[in-house]
């Protein structure tokens, strides 16, 4: 026997839209304004199916609700051979039909690798998993989205956003590299990108006094035979020697150089086979 044509539950638009109306003041009463990143892909290698150069150029501003009240999910804080590992998990709900108002171009729905930042923990998590059938057809329409993020691991990825509490990331984090001239003339500009020999990269701050320009998103190897020059501001100086690519500016708990350092008193790794001791 069919269902009775006299009580409907799947496809009265009316009801349909009423859900999607509460769902929407839902999310704006309880929910907070996050900003979502689409990612934009530079160099996709097909074989490992990632792009180790993505960027994100844009934030959309949207509300959602933050499903996971108790806190972070997850596994947590692990202590592991290479130190803590934050793996923090978020649970976030977004309206549908408030997605397809955004009209965000190329994302007909939130997609797995774009960026979430949440402004409570200053933080970037990344979209793992998106459920599009968080509401299993209760009225016969889908009005939520289900994001299951994770705490984003930043790996050089250039950020620019124009939306400064976003761009700092980069900044913070990033591999920077200082590089001490000898002379020169002009001003860098913070954010633009500079030429050394086939070597660019980008400003992340500039000490005149000190003539101490700092790089990020260095592409190529910066050398001291060719001199730097901004691309906008037009500045060129020559720098008093090639820096040490083994230390980290923004990170002073990194011990690259020291291990380097160790390395090198151990192997000499400009043998072919450092391990055999000539046998092979």
């Amino acid at each position: 026997m069919a269902v009775s044509t006299y009580f409907q539950q799947t496809d009265f638009k009316p009801e349909q839209e009423l859900l999607n109306d509460l769902v929407e003041e839902t999310i704006q009463i309880h929910g907070l304004d996050v900003s979502y990143m689409p990612r934009t892909l530079i160099a996709t290698d097909n074989l490992y199916s990632e792009d180790v150069a993505s960027k994100f150029t844009k934030a959309y501003s949207i509300e959602m609700y933050v499903e996971s009240v108790d806190g972070f999910g997850g596994e947590g804080d692990i202590i592991g051979q290479f130190g803590i590992e934050v793996r923090d998990q978020l649970s976030l709900v977004v309206s549908q039909r408030r997605w397809d108002d955004m009209d965000i171009p190329d994302r007909v729905r939130p997609f797995e690798g774009d960026l979430i930042y949440f402004p409570l923990n200053d933080k970037l998590f990344e979209i793992r998993f998106v459920e599009h059938e968080k509401i299993f057809y209760q009225l016969g329409n889908l009005p939520l989205y289900g994001l299951t993020c994770e705490l984003f691991e930043y790996s050089h990825e250039d950020i620019d956003t124009g939306i400064a509490e976003i761009d700092d990331i980069e900044k913070d984090y990033g591999y920077g590299m200082d590089l001490v001239f000898a002379s020169g003339s002009g001003n860098f500009e913070i954010d633009e990108t500079v030429t050394n020999g086939t070597a660019t990269a980008k400003v992340t701050s500039w000490d005149y006094t000190n003539k101490t320009l700092r790089v990020g998103n260095i592409v190529g190897t910066i050398t001291s035979a060719s001199a730097v020059v901004g691309g906008t501001s037009g500045a060129s100086w020559n720098m008093t020697a090639t820096p040490n690519t083994q230390v980290f500016t923004t990170d002073t708990y990194a011990n690259n150089y020291g291990i380097q350092t160790e390395s090198d008193s151990i192997f000499d790794f400009t043998d072919k086979d450092p391990f055999s001791e000539g046998q092979y």
